[in-house]
């Protein structure tokens, strides 16, 4: 009987945790956009190291600039690509804002909170563990990993750049499977981070509190 209530309650939790899903949610735009922010991101931090040390992409010479041409053409792509934060500030601020809430406030204020909290705190301590690995924390690591392989693709992008397009026809394959790998994990991420925050706030909620 202990068994079958507790995978009741489980079972009511992830209901809870379903109807708490954004309707307009879209998981392939969310990957496609957060692909372009994490390889704009990566250009960005690897294209200012490419341009200020090209010997860390192999260049013979090590101090700014002094790879010639390409050099400047990647300061120009950097700042280019710079624009993209810089229009989006306040985004991003409301971004880690909502990021970090989940961890110093009840998210009360969702429907599904109060509903997931009983229904996890129904749950013995395996059931609770497994929701939080698989509702706060695989979400997360995905999304490292997704963002550590855009970053990959905008290394091959800026060696290229830098190379002055004297490239074997290794290198766009590799950015090519590096892109796809991180479009897929940041699909595969894409539904559970759509509820990412009530996950994280209800399973602080029961194992410690506020």
């Amino acid at each position: 009987m202990m068994v079958v209530s507790a995978t009741r309650s489980y079972s009511d939790l992830v209901k809870w945790m379903k109807s708490a899903r954004p309707a307009s949610f879209e998981p392939w735009w969310f990957a496609r956009h957060d692909f372009v922010a994490s390889f704009v991101a990566g250009v960005i931090v690897l294209g200012i190291i490419g341009t200020l040390d090209p010997s860390s992409f192999g260049a013979p010479e090590s101090s700014p600039f002094a790879n010639g041409w390409p050099s400047y053409v990647l300061a120009g792509l950097v700042a280019v690509a710079a624009v993209y934060p810089a229009t989006r500030l306040q985004r991003i601020r409301r971004t880690v804002v909502r990021v970090a809430e989940p961890w110093f406030r009840p998210l009360t204020e969702n429907p599904a909170f109060e509903g997931a909290a009983t229904a996890l705190a129904s749950c013995p301590a395996p059931l609770r563990t497994r929701f939080s690995l698989a509702w706060v924390w695989a979400p997360l690591a995905l999304v490292v990993l997704a963002a550590t392989s855009a970053f990959s693709a905008a290394y091959f992008f800026v060696d290229a750049v830098l190379a002055g397009g004297l490239i074997g026809w290794a290198h766009p394959l590799y950015a090519l499977g590096f892109v796809t790998v991180s479009v897929v994990l940041f699909r595969v991420a894409a539904t559970r981070l759509s509820t990412w925050r009530l996950a994280a706030s209800v399973s602080r909620e029961v194992a410690e509190g506020y």
